[in-house]
């Protein structure tokens, strides 16, 4: 089916390969009391081919630099077990009212890290596509509420001294 010229239609800018310098702040690991209610869906590709979604917090991704992430998964999870294997992934998130799609590869850095025993995979950036419709704005993505804020965001810092010292 066919739009016609009136209708509106999405914007779709050319790809890039790096993170809005916005992006890699907001995940330098220094803003996880303003980023704890955030989720960043991660997917994955499933053993039998089919997309696998996950999400990660603030305290579990730590942004290198514009091309370079680390994140720290579970080490017993599908996400763990779907990176070991294929190691492509999709980031999504919104910025600045559009949904950022990151397409990446990952490999696994560090094994048993914390007291959680998480994996660290590196995660290079190979595209980063900006989706924005003309008429609307994106005003968040997946968010979630902490029971326990205090005690989550200690291990988030634990988390992220681990995931600097492997950066």
């Amino acid at each position: 089916m066919q739009q016609s010229e009136s209708s509106p239609t999405p914007a779709q800018p050319p790809s890039a390969t790096r993170l809005p310098e916005a992006v890699v702040r907001d995940f330098d690991g220094d803003h996880l009391d303003a980023r704890q209610s955030d989720a960043i869906r991660l997917s994955t590709v499933s053993e039998d081919g089919w997309p696998h979604a996950a999400q990660l917090s603030a305290g579990e991704i730590l942004a290198v630099n514009a091309t370079t992430l680390l994140i720290a998964l579970w080490p017993q999870s599908n996400t763990t077990r779907n990176l070991a294997r294929d190691g492509r992934l999709t980031l999504s998130l919104v910025h600045d009212g559009a949904l950022l799609e990151i397409r990446a590869r990952a490999h696994a850095v560090a094994q048993r890290q914390t007291a959680l025993e998480l994996s660290v995979f590196r995660v290079e950036i190979e595209s980063v596509t900006e989706h924005r419709a003309k008429y609307a704005e994106v005003l968040s993505g997946v968010t979630f509420r902490l029971y326990e804020p205090e005690r989550v965001l200690t291990r988030w810092r634990e988390q992220i001294a681990m995931l600097r010292s492997l950066a």
